[in-house]
């Protein structure tokens, strides 16, 4: 009499399918786990057949057998290894299903007897690639039958062979080890391919601690009301108001002093894709401002050829661009003049060369860490000042600096109706949304990150480089 040795997970219908696939004489027994396996008699007539479980059969057992074992596979054999469903949502087939092969001591490496394949759908979940590679490998077992038990093994199928990546489980921890600099669409890919539903794989690194990312909880709305003044809305709002209230759009040194005038400045802390949102905003309201920017700076570089692109937009929506000179970038706290006028005229070559164009005007990047407000005459290493005497003492002057109102709102300042304003603004603090100041920070910091680590990887592909990431 045939005796079949089931290994396997299958319950219930699915598993009473499995056993009505073989003659009914066949006397089979359910192991559910390598101990049982271990502990079961094999008999000359035993076969072997494991299927929907994760034990990897010993070298003994396979060598004490002497019919062939079979394994249902549940992936197609470009998916050897574990967890084939999550890989082939990552990998984008569109093709999946289950592989009939002998088994071997090593994993996913025997001959190939049969395979039954299916279109995967659009948008398909590992989840869906598991039920229905579950199906495929019932329907193997449907067709096979008897031949699973037979001494002579299957031919194996010539045209079949197993892909070239055996799949571990550290390869998929790996893929689920989130970087903060991930970008948002691969992200959702990983999230697609490996969590989601009831799956609970994707994790972040943070300090050398691991935190498993947690669907169930809610993300809790921060609250930003009291930033509202902060968005691109709002600024556009202020152009809007400064336009109402007759203001015409000035630069340093370029109105006469019996107008009524605003000079729209933008000290370029953190960002210049910041920058030029603010500078076509400006455009659209028939505003025109001035730029800062710094050569010293640590969160964009001027020769870099996208902040160059940046730069050169601001500049085309009709802006001026200025020195931001950072007294920090030297470790000077105390300057003569001659070394200040020095360093000025070195920045401000470098900035003109880049822009292929001349500058006008300097601005001091904090500087109240230095005595650089002493200096305070009208120009100021060939260029005015923004920082001047009478810019101090004949404007009002109102800056969002760090991102809130230190004295008063730009709006309530504006509506007093001095004639001759100085507004500062810093790009970085205004954005679509309202969100805090450290938050806006970790945006422009975050996005610059993100924006180089996928330069690197583009790189990498257009070389047609491995991107070794374990």
């Amino acid at each position: 009499m045939a005796r079949l040795l089931l290994l396997t997970s299958l319950s219930d219908d699915d598993l009473s399918r499995v056993k009505a696939a073989f003659p009914s004489e066949t006397n089979i027994e359910v192991l559910r786990d390598l101990t049982a396996l271990e502990a079961a008699e094999i008999t000359p007539d035993t076969s072997l057949l494991s299927f929907g479980t994760g034990v990897i059969v010993p070298a003994q057992i396979l060598n004490a057998l002497r019919k062939p074992a079979y394994n249902i596979h549940a992936a197609t054999p470009d998916f050897p290894g574990r967890d084939p469903h999550h890989h082939a949502v990552y990998r984008r087939s569109t093709v999946y299903g289950a592989t009939v092969h002998i088994m071997t001591e090593a994993v996913d490496a025997g001959p190939i007897v049969a395979v039954q394949r299916f279109r995967v759908k659009e948008g398909a979940s590992p989840a869906e690639l598991l039920a229905g590679a579950s199906e495929a490998g019932l329907q193997l077992i449907d067709s096979l039958g008897a031949r699973l038990l037979s001494e002579e093994p299957m031919p194996a199928l010539e045209a079949e062979r197993w892909g070239p990546t055996k799949t571990r489980r550290s390869d998929l921890e790996a893929l689920c080890r989130i970087s903060p600099l991930i970008g948002a669409e691969e992200l959702s890919h990983r999230f697609r391919s490996f969590d989601g539903g009831s799956y609970d794989n994707l994790t972040v690194e943070l300090h050398g601690h691991i935190f498993r990312i947690d669907k169930a909880t809610p993300r809790l709305a921060k609250p930003t009301e009291r930033f509202n003044d902060f968005t691109e809305s709002a600024y556009r709002s202020i152009l809007q108001t400064l336009t109402r209230y007759g203001y015409a759009f000035a630069t340093f040194g370029g109105k006469e002093a019996s107008e009524r005038h605003v000079i729209l400045r933008h000290d370029v802390d953190f960002s210049m894709h910041r920058a030029l949102r603010m500078a076509e905003i400006e455009a659209e309201e028939g505003a025109s401002a001035i730029y800062f920017i710094n050569p010293r700076n640590i969160f964009y570089n001027i020769l870099e050829p996208e902040i160059d692109e940046l730069t050169r937009r601001v500049v085309g929506a009709g802006h001026e661009v200025g020195l931001h000179f950072d007294s920090e970038a030297y470790g000077i706290t105390e300057w003569r003049r001659d070394e200040l006028e020095h360093a000025i005229a070195r920045e401000r070559l470098l900035l003109e060369t880049v822009l292929e164009r001349p500058i006008s005007a300097v601005s001091w990047h904090n500087p109240d860490l230095s005595n650089l407000l002493e200096f305070d005459d009208e120009v100021i290493g060939g260029l005015a000042n923004a920082y001047g005497r009478s810019l101090r003492e004949e404007y009002t002057y109102c800056s969002d600096s760090n991102g809130y109102w230190r004295f008063k709102p730009m709006m309530d300042v504006i509506a007093e109706g001095h004639d001759k304003l100085h507004l500062l603004t810093h790009p970085e603090w205004w954005t679509p949304e309202p969100m805090a100041p450290s938050d806006r920070i970790d945006r422009a910091i975050m996005g610059r990150a993100r924006a180089s680590r996928a330069n690197y990887d583009a790189g990498l592909a257009r070389g047609g480089r491995k991107n070794v990431t374990r």
